[in-house]
């Protein structure tokens, strides 16, 4: 069984991402491209890796509604892609219960491009829970 799940899924080269960076998800493309989402409490960083492990290009994430990346909100584990063809969807929560979507599409020249984005639930605070 396991030799069987080894040939359906082939990996062709490893990838560990620096000290100080946590990976929190990663998806293969048709291509044999692997978008990995990375963070490291201050930045969350995009990144194209080729089917030899070389990184193509790097793109860091930042929310649209504000200056600053995004990642010191997100919690660990708390981001999943999926790859639809070459493109990639990122959901997150962002803090204690928000959720995003993002839908990214990728440019070797550019790195990833947000298509849209949408909020599907709205975060609430502590204290209103309380309440």
């Amino acid at each position: 069984m396991q030799a069987q799940q080894q040939q359906e899924n082939p990996v062709l080269a490893g990838f560990e991402p620096r000290e100080g960076w946590e990976m929190m998800d990663a998806v293969q493309h048709p291509s044999g491209d692997t978008t990995v989402v990375l963070g490291d409490g201050c930045i969350m960083r995009l990144l194209r890796i080729d089917s030899t492990g070389a990184v193509l290009k790097k793109s860091d994430f930042r929310d649209p509604r504000e200056s600053t990346a995004i990642s010191a909100r997100v919690l660990r584990g708390a981001v999943r892609l999926r790859a639809i063809g070459e493109a990639v969807t990122m959901v997150l929560r962002a803090n204690s219960s928000a959720v995003m979507v993002y839908r990214l599409t990728f440019c070797l020249a550019k790195g990833y491009k947000k298509l849209w984005g949408s909020l599907v639930k709205p975060g609430m605070y502590r204290d209103a829970l309380r309440a």
